[in-house]
Formats: C-alpha cells, structure tokens, sequence
C-alpha cells in the first residue's frame, strides 16, 4: 500500500496568513498540520506529498527536518488558475510515479483524530471512504461532500449541495484498491471542465464499484478557512486562544484567536481572529479578522 497526501493547493481562503506559506504547514498548537498526519503513517513505504512548485522549497525545508524518507511529487503550478483538481492530482501521479499499489489518500489540510491504521484494517478490497456525521444535513450545505450511506454500503454522493440528503460528511481520507486506479483517468477524460473534486469521482465511481464508508466519531478538522483553523487550535487547549510562547500578549482580552511567533498584542480586544508572525497590534478592537505576517495596526 502507497500514501499520498493532496498539499498542492493555494488556500486564498487564508490569504493573508497563506499567501507565503502553504496551508498543510500552518501549524496547529505550534506544530504543523502536516506532522499529525505522517506522525500516523507507516515509516515505509515512504509516504508521497503531492505540492506545487510554488512552495517546494518550504515543503523540502520541513522534509528535510522530519527524519524520514517522504517523497515530494512536484505539480508544475505556481498559482490557483493553473493547479490540477485532486482528481487531476492523483491522475497525474499514479501515471508519472507508476504507482500500482492500493492507494491511501488523505488531505494534507486535514486532521483526524482516528487512528489511520484502523481506517486502514477497515479495508476489505473495495474502495474505501472516511465519513463524519454533521448531526445535522444543513452544516454541509455549500461546504462539504456528503455521503448517502446504508449500514456501511455508500449508496450516493452530493458534491457540497445546496440541499444535502446526508448529514454524513465524506472526509479527505480515502483508501483505493489498486485495480480502479486507472479509472482516474479514464474520469477526467467524461467529466466536464470543473467536475473533478473527489465527490464527482466518487459518485462516477460508485457506478463501477461497492463503496463502503467508514464512519469515526472522533474529531475531525477540515481546515479550509479561518473559523476551522480556528477551531483545530482550541481543540488542543480546552477552548482558550492559541497563543505561541514567543508571542506578546499584554493587557488585551482574546477570544477564540490564534496568535503565532513574534506577533505583539498590547490594550487590544480580539475576537475569531488569526495573528500572524510578528504582527503588532495595539489599541485596537478587531472580529473575525486574518491579520498578516509583519502587519502594524494603531489606533490614532
């Protein structure tokens, strides 16, 4: 079995806080996304990173300080309008890294509190999906993928819906049997131009082969925007603000925020905000703001 982990995206969700830096490294309770999810993984075969040309020298950097072997598989983008789609991603890698192995493939922007080797035991020879349930089908609408799901059979997909069927999210965590791996493919060459998220393969897909999901009810973090970096911070501190050791935080109330290295915070109110690397704050009332790196706001 092979893993790739998807981390070839631009994050503009982000910007400004990704706008230099790629989202897959935005650290999380001080370490990066990436690190929680290779600290699961086997240590051979060695994992592949699926990046962009763009940010390959950060991706080498952190590479290069984990103490393992990770294969970085280098998309030739260097801006949103010209990277491959996940699907289009894993097309282009099964076919230039020959891979042929049953295939994990996970999100580089998302953390999971299941163990990986259980999702992996679940695996019986037919492909595999990760699904957490919302609680309620209207937290996926125009957001998440959702899987329509009897007992453990995958009976349909809706690609972020305006009306979802499913409160069963489907999770960037999926487990392929080598034979559809050609099929990846042969999809993108019927689907139309914007149709090639993983819910539109799957649901194509579907019709080819039993799906099965794998449903966890531990916690799931799909960090696409501010307010679920936010939330991926607080899951690790009990609700209180991240705040980085060698940051400032003096005489200011923060609430819900994440406050990284060297960034200064003086007589300020702060709330769902992200400050990033020596930013400085002072005077200043702000909600639900990304503040970017080296940034200086004052009042009067």
């Amino acid at each position: 079995m092979r893993t790739v982990i998807l981390a070839g995206g631009y994050a503009k969700r982000l910007w400004p806080i990704t706008y230099d830096r790629p989202k897959p490294l935005l650290p999380v309770a001080g370490r990066p996304i990436l690190d929680y999810i290779v600290d699961q993984l086997p240590k051979s075969p060695a994992p592949v990173l699926s990046i962009n040309r763009r940010f390959a020298p950060q991706f080498e950097r952190w590479a290069a300080s984990r103490g393992r072997a990770i294969e970085l598989a280098v998309e030739e983008t260097r801006a949103e309008e010209e990277k491959l789609g996940a699907v289009g991603a894993l097309a282009y890698l099964i076919e230039e890294y020959r891979l042929h192995d049953d295939l994990l493939v996970i999100g580089g922007d998302n953390l999971f509190s299941f163990s990986v080797q259980n999702f992996v035991d679940a695996f019986r020879g037919q492909p595999l999906v990760a699904v957490y349930d919302l609680g309620d089908p209207e937290i996926a609408r125009g957001r998440y993928g959702v899987a329509l799901v009897e007992g453990d059979a995958i009976t349909g997909f809706q690609e972020k819906p305006d009306r979802p069927a499913s409160a069963l999210a489907a999770t960037a965590c999926y487990l392929f049997p080598r034979r559809v791996l050609p099929l990846f493919t042969d999809f993108l060459t019927q689907s139309e131009r914007g149709r090639d998220a993983p819910g539109y393969f799957l649901e194509w897909l579907r019709a080819r082969e039993t799906m099965h999901a794998y449903r966890f009810t531990e916690g799931w973090f799909d960090i696409g925007g501010r307010e679920a970096y936010i939330a991926a911070n607080l899951h690790f501190t009990g609700g209180r603000s991240w705040i980085h050791p060698q940051a400032t935080v003096n005489r200011s109330r923060l609430e819900r925020c994440v406050v990284l290295e060297g960034a200064s915070i003086c007589n300020a109110r702060l709330t769902g905000c992200v400050i990033d690397e020596q930013a400085e704050l002072e005077g200043v009332e702000l909600r639900e703001a990304l503040v970017g790196r080296g940034t200086r706001i004052r009042s009067g």
